[in-house]
């Protein structure tokens, strides 16, 4: 046995899962004689001793004793048939929660075998490195061809210029998800047919591609090869830009400038010094339209460092030599930037010239964020509470009267929300008052300070009375159709703030439940970059603890055993791969347990709410990933 720390204690969780466990579906029809029962016996009561130790916080001597019954338990189990399969399956199951509880508390025992025949393993899928492939094909690979280590660099080299940097014809290969999804005129590839991929077949006319490069006949063959085999994807985000899976590979003829995180040291920010001043002077050649002037887009940073017709119009560290800054001083050749105004003053110019210098980096949440977007953050961020509440106020009558032309609405304000409904001003500011004290109770529960606004900013409340009202608003603002088991959701996302409720008509849930639902989650989203597990989990647990009387939610832990079933692995969540309203069931078993450690619990949130990257903060508190913890949790059945 190894010890790895010492951590706090989960009395209350290890004793119940031991005083709850059922045992295993019998095997088949099973005769006991008393010697097997008494051995039987025997093991479980060393077990529960075993929980008695680890509630006094004797986690070593806990751990010893289980590991001694685990080996009693493997010599006991050799040559067992399976009447005695049946005979152990508590002993077995007392084990398996015992060890994932153990693990928690940083005690690595034994590998705990299931008892049982078995199962043929998967054949493990070995992961591919980029640039793990030669620079240029030479002949066709015998094995699979990799869409990371072969086909990308044949697409980034000899498409590159035109749809790896740029999006001509309106069909952009700068991710694998883009160049399946095709041009607008259709499917270029149609896995299992190279022959009928439009894709092989521009190639094999010659059409494609233009400006003298040309696909050899290898390359050729290793692209019909990749497409008959199924024109799969081979690496972990199919959204990541080729040059990232690949980053060795070069963008037709033209150098490649990956966009970079910001150090934390710079003196000039993206977002809030560089951002403001191109969209008031460039986006509206180069922003947000389908065919940006000379290519050169700034609808994402990830756009804007690819560049143009002209390459990468920033060499970070190289102010001189960047074209962005010899058109902006009129030395790039052609007509001075910006066409039509008055050049950058000194000020502007100095604040790029430094940024550039500085490395030319990015301290927005994400390379593909509509740089509009990355400015309205930085704003949002740097408001008062005051100037923020107001924003959003004014963001909400536009929400409103985009989601529902022409239709009357009152408002209503309080200290921590901003609510608006067809109802009457007087029933707003009572369902106002309702929230407010839910407020309190959410923030108590968060061990948050009462005597402070729940979020900078306020809250925005939309409230329905009809679901195809409550729909329109899902179509049109967030530009998605609303599931019909909702019955209300929140968003955040700096710049907004909101929760939607639609009127409970009948028992079948209340106000207060969406309400503590919808504060608890824009809370958890607002401590940083959190994954959406992370705050739809908080919402529902801390939902279920301040509201005791709302059927729907007392019926979510009738229904998380189907919804795992649906889970292929833990993990799932995590990942995102299970989504929907399961995805958000398995969130709130997983966050709960999470929080029957308060110490870890508590280190997570502190280090994630002061800037720390939840991943990074994850493993500080809990000591291994969120993928690994899921599985201690998923063996618990909790």
């Amino acid at each position: 046995m190894q010890r790895l720390s010492n951590r706090s204690k989960l009395t209350a969780l290890f004793t119940v899962l031991l005083c709850m466990l059922t045992a295993f579906p019998a095997l088949g029809q099973v005769t006991i004689t008393p010697a097997m029962r008494k051995a039987e016996n025997a093991l479980r009561v060393k077990i529960v001793r075993a929980g008695n130790w680890f509630a006094q916080g004797k986690i070593d001597d806990s751990a010893d004793l289980v590991e001694e019954v685990q080996k009693e338990f493997e010599e006991q189990m050799k040559g067992a048939d399976q009447q005695r399969l049946a005979l152990y399956s508590k002993v077995y199951n007392m084990l398996k929660k015992a060890h994932a509880l153990l693990e928690l508390e940083g005690i690595v025992l034994p590998e705990l075998k299931e008892p049982m025949i078995a199962r043929p393993m998967p054949k493990p899928v070995v992961p591919v490195n980029p640039g793990d492939a030669p620079a240029m094909l030479m002949e066709v690979p015998e094995g699979k061809v990799s869409f990371v280590n072969h086909i990308t660099p044949i697409l980034m080299a000899k498409c590159g210029n035109c749809h790896v940097r740029q999006a001509r014809g309106m069909f952009s290969m700068e991710s694998f998800e883009t160049l399946m999804k095709g041009p607008d005129a259709g499917v270029v590839i149609f896995p299992k047919d190279s022959a009928g991929s439009r894709i092989i077949e521009v190639i094999e006319s010659g059409d494609m591609p233009r400006g003298g490069l040309k696909v050899s006949n290898v390359e050729l063959a290793v692209l019909k090869k990749w497409i008959d085999e199924g024109a799969e994807f081979d690496a972990d985000d199919p959204k990541a830009l080729l040059v990232d899976l690949n980053p060795e590979a070069s963008v037709g003829d033209l150098p490649v400038v990956k966009p970079m995180k910001s150090t934390g040291t710079e003196t000039v920010s993206f977002k809030n010094d560089v951002a403001p001043i191109l969209m008031q002077n460039c986006a509206s050649c180069h922003g947000f339209g389908d065919r940006p002037s000379g290519r050169f887009d700034l609808a994402s940073f990830s756009a804007m460092m690819r560049g143009g017709e002209n390459g990468p119009p920033i060499l970070p560290g190289n102010p001189d030599e960047s074209f962005l800054v010899k058109k902006l001083l009129g030395t790039g050749g052609g007509e001075r930037m910006p066409r039509g105004r008055d050049p950058l003053d000194d000020a502007q110019m100095e604040t790029i010239t430094t940024w550039i210098k500085e490395g030319a980096t990015f301290d927005g949440l994400d390379f593909s964020t509509n740089i509009r977007r990355v400015v309205a953050i930085a704003i949002a961020e740097n408001s008062t509470h005051e100037e923020l509440a107001a924003q959003r106020t004014a963001l909400a009558a536009s929400n409103w009267n985009l989601a529902m032309p022409g239709i009357n609405h009152a408002t209503a304000d309080t200290t921590n929300f901003h609510l608006l409904g067809t109802q009457t001003e007087s029933q707003l500011k009572t369902y106002g008052t309702q929230a407010e004290e839910i407020a309190k109770k959410v923030q108590i529960a968060l061990k948050l300070p009462t005597e402070s606004p729940l979020l900078k900013g306020k809250i925005t409340l939309y409230f329905f009375n009809q679901r195809y009202d409550y729909g329109e608003f899902g179509t049109m603002i967030e530009e998605r159709s609303i599931p019909r088991q909702w019955k209300g959701h929140f968003n955040f996302d700096i710049v907004d703030a909101y929760g939607t409720v639609l009127i409970p008509r009948s028992d079948d849930y209340t106000f207060d439940g969406l309400i503590a639902e919808h504060l608890a989650g824009i809370h958890a989203r607002s401590l940083g970059d959190v994954p959406a597990w992370f705050s739809n989990g908080v919402s529902r647990v801390i939902a279920a603890k301040i509201v005791k009387d709302d059927a729907r939610i007392n019926g979510w832990k009738d229904v998380i055993n189907t919804a795992a079933s649906r889970a292929a692995k833990s993990s799932d969540i995590v990942t995102g791969k299970l989504g929907g309203e399961d995805g958000s069931l398995l969130s709130y078993s997983y966050v709960q347990f999470l929080m029957s450690n308060s110490a870890r619990w508590n280190t997570l949130v502190k280090s994630v709410g002061n800037g720390a990257k939840f991943s990074d903060a994850f493993v500080n508190a809990y000591g291994d990933t969120p993928e690994k913890i899921s599985e201690i949790w998923w063996k618990t059945g909790s």
